[in-house]
């Protein structure tokens, strides 16, 4: 593994796509609106459209710090700023968050970098630096814990998408509809984040077994997860996420009753590491 600089910058385009994830978007309102105090320093890590950070002002927040790595985003979440009349109340950072070294803790950290595994988007690592760097001591995160699940599935849809006719391509990773995947055992969950108490070295290193209870062909593995966003307000994945399908080296026939074992690695927010061994 290097020490590549890991990131997902999504352009602006993906950022006011994300708009329209309506119920996603009122959970956030409704947990800002719990947590933020009137004259809070708030940081919003991955501010994409800035919807979060203008929510952030609107709450009452003194200041927000909006910090996103893409430009286009960047610029874009600025002119919402203004249309909405928060501008003076929002300082917008270009850069990693890894970049970023505030002059004083925030009170609230928001950072929305949520994906099906926590191993694409940099949610586990960002929130560990949140907490570290920029978090007051008694701050608020959110969200503040995900549960990550995984279930070996069915899924010819994505299987076949790696070859045309005698050309064949790599098998990597995917986002799936749930349509799209047919779950041939009960789903298991793989493992928990607590974002707010997170150590060091944050790797995923499961063993999993699976009866199944389809018949069917295992083409992979999915991944879904379910965040606590504040107390009893949830995340889940028909908010707005896709699952991640995880292709095999090769298909599985498999009958009800049937095992399936497996080893699942990887380094929350680095793609690359992931491995997946069958048993």
């Amino acid at each position: 593994m290097t020490d590549r600089e890991y990131a997902t910058p999504f352009t602006m385009f993906h950022a006011a796509s994300l708009l329209g994830q309506r119920s996603r978007i009122e959970k956030f309102k409704q947990a800002i609106q719990k947590v933020v105090v009137k004259g809070d320093y708030v940081v919003d890590i991955g501010t994409g459209s800035g919807v979060l950070a203008i929510l952030a002002a609107k709450a009452g927040a003194g200041r927000v710090t909006a910090i996103e790595v893409n430009a286009e985003s960047l610029r874009y979440a600025k002119e919402a700023a203004q249309l909405n009349e928060v501008e003076q109340l929002i300082e917008f950072v270009e850069g990693n968050f890894t970049e970023f070294k505030p002059r004083e803790r925030a009170d609230v950290v928001i950072c929305e970098m949520l994906s099906s595994m926590m191993l694409v988007e940099q949610q586990v690592p960002a929130s560990l630096y949140a907490s570290r760097e920029i978090l007051k001591p008694n701050g608020t995160l959110l969200p503040q814990g995900v549960k990550v699940f995984v279930v070996p599935v069915e899924c010819p849809e994505i299987w076949e998408r790696f070859q045309f006719d005698n050309i064949r391509f790599p098998r990597v990773v995917q986002t799936a509809t749930h349509e799209a995947t047919k779950d041939l055992a009960d789903l298991q969950v793989l493992v928990t984040f607590d974002l707010t108490n997170l150590k060091m070295d944050n790797s995923v290193d499961r063993r999993l077994r699976f009866e199944m209870v389809e018949n069917g062909t295992i083409h992979g593995l999915v991944g879904v997860f379910e965040a606590k966003l504040y107390k009893n307000i949830k995340l889940e994945m028909s908010d707005g996420w896709k699952q991640l399908f995880i292709p095999l080296a090769q298909p599985i026939e498999v009958s009800v009753g049937d095992t399936f074992a497996t080893r699942i690695y990887y380094q929350p927010g680095k793609f690359d590491s992931l491995i997946v061994e069958e048993e």
